[in-house]
Formats: C-alpha cells, structure tokens, sequence
C-alpha cells in the first residue's frame, strides 16, 4: 500500500526529506520489532497487537497518537524536539506550524495520564519539545 504521496509540482528537497523519513520509519519499525512490549507506569504498550492498555483496560488512540507514544516508548527519557517529531511521525521536515505536535501531545496526554493538567509519563521540556518519563 501507500505510505506518502507528493503532489506536483515536486520539490525535490522535499522529495528526498519524504524518502529519508520512509526509510528511517522502515528501520525504526525493524528495530522495534525487538522489544515489542513497553511498560511506563500503568501504561502498557504492546507492538505486536498495536494496542496501548492502562490500567489494563484498552485505550482508543488513533495512528498517529500510537506512533507517537511508540516514538516517546523509543526515546524514553530523552526530550525529543517538535521538529524531530514532526519528522519521525508526520513523516517530513519541519515544513509548517510545529504546534500541531502539540495539539497532539495534549490529545494523548488526556488518554494516558491520569492528570492531564499536570503530566507526570509525557512532560514539557520548555522551548524544546517533549520526553517521556519511563
């Protein structure tokens, strides 16, 4: 099936961006594959099934707030800007408004967390990004 597609004109800088995201995705979900059941608090994440439980019980998450907790559960306790978000889940180069990473942050947060107001798995690095406490 389709993973991207680009519409013409073609920009091929950002051609080349969309390919190297393709390729990093492709090897970030071999890697992943190794360990592919994480545990942060009373948040389970289970690759093989893609599912995200808490407290046991299922969570609804759509695809792009499970890849971005599969990328926080990658990069646990490392703050990941918003441009290197947008890049490895959006799947480009910074091209627009970075708060869009944000409204998706706040969207998950509201799922995990049990205090969304004050987050305590998925926290603020100021003027830099996110990291998730594991």
């Amino acid at each position: 099936g389709a993973d991207d597609y680009v519409t013409k004109p073609v920009v091929p800088k950002e051609l080349a961006a969309r390919i190297r995201a393709a390729l990093r995705r492709v090897h970030l979900h071999e890697a992943s594959q190794a360990s592919s059941v994480s545990r942060f608090g009373d948040i389970e994440l289970r690759r093989e099934q893609g599912i995200v439980l808490k407290g046991g019980h299922e969570l609804n998450l759509t695809k792009t707030e499970y890849r971005l907790l599969v990328e926080f559960a990658d990069h646990a306790n490392m703050v990941l800007s918003r441009d290197q978000l947008l890049e490895r889940v959006w799947g480009y180069e910074y091209l627009g408004d970075s708060r869009l990473v944000d409204a998706h942050v706040r969207r998950l947060r509201v799922k995990v967390e049990d205090q969304p107001d004050e987050p305590k798995l998925i926290v603020t690095a100021r003027g830099i990004g996110y990291r998730l406490l594991a």
